[in-house]
């Protein structure tokens, strides 16, 4: 017995069995239902909302670059530099700039009037904005400088705003001898000059503070500057929940319509909670579209069961063959597939993310998918059987198509588990158990609902109301057309045929049984195997309906002319195989591959943090505003020396600042003037003092290394530079005092716009830093987490769609009874495959997370649709014309229809603006669009050139039923003009090829 047959066979049984028991496989998915859905409790409590932790590798690299930073140099309250650590959580960074006027210029945000005001707002912030606190039953208002980090005691209050207002502001009214004397010690202490300026000794890397400067002269002094930056840093220990509540005030504040405020200046604001808040808005705005897509599909699934008469030329709706009932659970099966997938992943202790919020939209889709197939096999039964016998066929047909499907679904999924990306594995681990729970009710839950449905439609029961449909010889008016009439029941329409037959002459002798049995040969041993079979068998069929044996002289599948199976088997499919209409095809599919395969050659990887987040969120001002000025230039990269060399050997040395050239002289880095290093400093002081005070250079290491750690005392950036050296003591007396353990600088980046820069820029910098392996250097940005998911993405898509793709051929193999059409599926899907890659590119959708999801999932998809089309085809008799022709009848509109309401369903998310959820529609969108051409154009003709099938004599078997259907009573023929012909919106009813070639019983005309 072949797979396919032990199936047909498997599944047949089981639609007995369902029916016998059908109360109680509806109640069981529903209580499972209910008990795992109390997995929502751990919901808050096991939800991440880190897009550190999201977007980027379990082993990606900037974790290791990020820990040697926290190791050498780990967060301190109170001895805080800002720019110096990445492992705070405290901190709020925000851009001003000035609103742009009529030309779409930015105006110089450095003018009087316009800088005074960002003081004014600084000052504001520092001082008046407050949170109150409850302590020892009074309140307290506590103020940024209640809260912030400090260093000697003192917070940062973004003093570089003082620096950079009008030479005027700092005069004051200081007059004659005392001006000049300002004006001299301003003149020198304080140099403006892009990207490192000069506060006394101290540097100032205004690289970082100040965005689009215009330079005026080679020393970098500057008269225009797009936009200031300014950070406020608070505290997290003892005081983090005060903290975060003033970040949420601050946030509130600036993001505000306050007039006020906003009249000149607009200002863009970041903090370590601003991201997942932003992710957290999109997910709350997919539910209500979650619930309109929801309602749609719920009307189409309850128009789609709808089944219109035709009785003597006059249309009404036949209320006992249609199936609301049967509608309404293939939209409850996916509903209730999700709850226990979900419940079941967080009673696992599985993490929850925003990013899983999409998955119910692919689950219902699918399961939408599986209804229109279930519901086809159940209307290309024959009414005159029992409802069990029905259940079965329906099974039997429909049991490769669902379980194809699934089985892909499933796989494809289950091997998204295994990315190294966290966000795509959630995903991929909450639609995998929402496809499994949705096959396993659909077997269940839905097939008992249908087993009512069926009963009911047995005894000509009214499926909205409950009651004796009437007749439609006595539906009289359009009232009772559209309303109450329906089809008679099963036993009305066994008397009816009885009537029929008793009129009829008989036109053939049967033998009769005992004499056939006289003719019978001795009955031969059967093997071992075979009876266990049988008694395997007999033991399940205690658990089955009890055989109705009127069910043996009814065919299971008569055929019918309607509609939709005239319009496919006399109009599309005749076009589709005729031999231009194959040229045509084959032109359309080398345009559409070669469109294809040069759009694969411009695909971008990386996902703009902007396009995180909705476009009115208060986040997109902060990206827009450090797009247009910092990602330029002057973002700073980490440069980690955790081996430093000997300073003082030369030969050492000319290869440290070989490598200090490497890293300054690329194209994403600012040059030697915007490296921010202790050394030149250093040996500045050096030649200073020989110059100055004739102090000679060290001559040995121990002196370089102690007039170093002397220098760092009196220095004025000493509390700049000790941030960036890690001693191995303190301690003077210890012998590892002038041991040096690390050491860091800050190198300017520039063309650091896109994510694709980002990537490069990642890469780059790791490759320098790999070429001195004897310094050990990491390097590390706070973009970096980004950059890694980039540099994982095209891998880890290969590799996942390489191994999905061999497990679809394993399954179509098994599945499919020919080798041929299995190879020409899995082609299909590589075909489907390339186009969504390629138009994507096309389309302007970078490879980031969301669309790697999506194409991983289009393996799935595409699956869904062509399957059923070549296993028709398989099953089908006939020349490969006919066999197309019959595929497409059979099955085509079907395939439309799941096409055409998963199109419907998503598109209620084109509508959301949240870029992450238009990249999902627009690659859905692709995935289904190509598969519906595959499943319904390229695969029909594929087919036939391919698995070219002769005119072929009927088998044995078949022939014999066609001699039977010709002596017995058809019952398919009106009932001599008693008998209304049928048609459905979704064509349910209308396919009348039986792709399995079951036969039928010739009748006992005796009985």
């Amino acid at each position: 017995m072949s797979f396919d047959t032990l199936i047909h066979t498997i599944f047949f049984r089981w639609g007995l069995i369902v029916h016998n028991y059908k109360f109680l496989f509806l109640i069981l998915p529903l209580c499972l239902t209910t008990f795992l859905s109390y997995g929502f409790v751990w919901i808050k409590q096991q939800t991440t909302i880190d897009p550190q932790y999201v977007f980027s590798p379990d082993d990606a690299a900037w974790r290791r670059e990020m820990g040697a930073l926290t190791e050498h140099w780990p967060l301190d309250e109170t001895k805080f530099y800002p720019g110096k650590n990445y492992d705070l959580q405290g901190y709020v960074d925000v851009i001003v700039a000035v609103r742009k006027n009529g030309d779409d210029r930015r105006p110089n945000i450095l003018t009087k009037n316009n800088i005074l005001e960002v003081k004014r707002i600084n000052d504001f912030i520092i001082h008046n904005l407050t949170v109150p606190i409850e302590h020892g039953g009074k309140t307290f208002e506590a103020a940024y400088t209640d809260l912030c980090m400090t260093l000697d005691w003192k917070c940062f209050l973004n003093d570089h705003i003082d620096v950079l207002l009008p030479k005027e502001q700092h005069l004051g009214t200081f007059k004659g001898e005392i001006r000049k004397f300002a004006e001299e010690i301003f003149e020198n202490e304080i140099k403006l000059t892009y990207p490192i300026g000069w506060r006394g000794t101290e540097p100032i890397y205004f690289g970082a503070l100040i965005g689009g400067p215009n330079l005026i002269d080679d020393e970098g002094h500057f008269n225009y500057a797009k936009a200031i930056r300014l950070t406020y840093n608070v505290r997290e220990t003892n005081v983090g929940n005060v903290s975060y509540i003033w970040r949420k005030k601050l946030a509130s504040f600036l993001s505000s319509k306050d007039k006020d405020k906003n009249e000149i200046l607009e200002f863009g604001l970041y903090h370590n909670e601003s991201l997942p808040e932003g992710l957290q808005q999109v997910a709350d705005t997919l539910t209500p579209q979650f619930v309109l897509m929801s309602t749609m599909l719920f009307v189409v699934c309850m128009l789609c069961s709808i089944v219109i008469y035709n009785h003597k030329g006059v249309f009404g709706i036949d209320w006992v063959r249609s199936k609301p009932l049967v509608g309404f659970a293939g939209i409850i099966c996916p509903l209730i597939a999700t709850s226990s997938a979900w419940g079941l992943a967080l009673w696992c202790g599985e993490l929850y993310n925003a990013i899983v919020n999409i998955s119910p939209f692919i689950v219902i889709c699918i399961g939408i998918d599986d209804l229109f197939i279930m519901s086809t096999a159940w209307h290309r039964t024959n009414p005159d059987l029992s409802t069990s016998r029905r259940l079965g066929e329906t099974l039997s047909e429909a049991a490769v198509a669902i379980t194809i499907t699934s089985a892909t679904d499933m796989l494809t999924f289950g091997i998204g588990i295994w990315t190294s990306l966290p966000g795509v594995r959630l995903f991929c681990l909450y639609t995998f158990w929402g496809v499994t729970f949705t096959y396993i009710y659909q077997i269940t839950f839905f097939t008992a609902l249908m087993a009512y449905a069926g009963d009911l439609e047995t005894q000509g029961i009214h499926s909205m109301i409950f009651k004796k449909a009437l007749s439609f010889e006595k539906a009289t008016n359009i009232y009772k057309r559209f309303l109450v009439a329906g089809s008679m029941s099963r036993e009305e329409s066994h008397q009816q045929n009885r009537r029929i037959q008793q009129s009829q002459p008989q036109r053939m002798e049967l033998t009769s049984v005992c004499e056939s049995q006289k003719s019978l040969p001795p009955p031969i041993k059967e093997p071992k195997m075979v009876v266990i079979k049988k008694s395997i068998s007999k033991y399940f069929s205690k658990f089955e309906t009890e055989y109705d044996t009127n069910d043996e002289y009814i065919d299971s599948h008569p055929e019918r002319e309607t509609f939709v199976s005239k319009l496919f088997r006399q109009y599309y499919g005749p076009i589709l195989i005729h031999p231009k209409s194959k040229k045509y095809v084959l032109a359309i599919y080398i345009v559409y591959i070669l469109t294809a395969l040069f759009g694969c050659t411009q695909i971008k990887e990386g996902l703009n943090p902007k396009n995180l987040i909705l476009g009115d969120f208060y986040l997109a001002k902060f990206y827009e505003l450090i797009e247009e000025t910092f990602w330029e230039e002057g973002l700073q990269v980490q440069v980690v020396i955790n081996k430093p060399p000997n300073f003082f050997e030369p030969k050492e040395r000319a290869i440290f600042d070989e490598m200090v050239k490497k890293f300054e002289d690329t194209p994403y880095t600012m040059r030697h003037n915007a490296t921010m290093f202790f050394l030149p400093s250093f040996e500045r002081q050096l030649n200073e003092d020989y110059q100055n005070n004739n102090i000679k250079y060290p001559n040995s290491t121990v002196e370089w290394y102690t007039r170093c750690r002397d220098w760092l005392i009196t220095t004025g950036g000493r509390k700049l530079w000790e941030k960036d050296m890690h001693w191995a003591s303190d301690n003077e007396s210890s012998t590892d005092y002038l041991k040096l353990l690390a050491v860091r600088f800050q190198i300017g980046l520039k063309n650091y716009k896109t994510p694709t820069d980002h990537t490069f820029s990642c890469k780059l910098m790791r490759e320098i830093a790999g070429k001195y392996p004897q310094f050990n250097i990491t390097t590390f940005h706070e973009y970096y987490p980004f950059a890694d998911q980039y540099l994982e993405l095209k891998p880890a898509l290969i590799r996942n769609c390489l191994l999905a793709v061999a497990c679809m051929l394993i399954v179509s193999i098994i599945m499919i009874p020919n080798y041929g059409a299995a190879y020409i599926l899995v082609y299909a899907i590589i075909s489907i495959d390339i186009g969504v890659l390629g138009y994507m590119a096309l389309w302007n959708i970078n490879l980031e997370s969301v669309s790697m999801i999506t194409v991983i999932m289009s393996i799935g998809f595409s699956v869904d649709l062509s399957a059923h089309i070549v296993y028709a085809y398989v099953c089908s008799e006939g020349n490969s014309d006919r066999k197309a022709v019959t595929a497409l009848e059979t099955l085509g509109w079907p395939v439309f229809l799941g096409a055409s309401t998963t199109i419907l369903g998503i598109m209620t998310l084109a509508f959301v603006d949240a870029h992450i959820v238009k990249i999902f529609f627009k690659v859905t969108f692709l995935v289904i669009t190509f598969s519906m051409m595959h499943g319904l154009i390229f695969l029909p003709t594929t087919l036939i050139v391919f698995l070219p099938s002769q005119g072929q004599e009927m088998s044995p078997k078949v022939s014999i039923k066609k001699d039977i259907m010709e002596h017995k009573i058809n019952f398919d023929d009106k009932h001599n003009e008693g008998f209304d012909d049928r048609t459905s919106i979704d064509s349910y009813n209308l396919t009348e090829v039986n792709i399995n070639a079951r036969l039928s019983t010739p009748i006992d005309y005796k009985n």
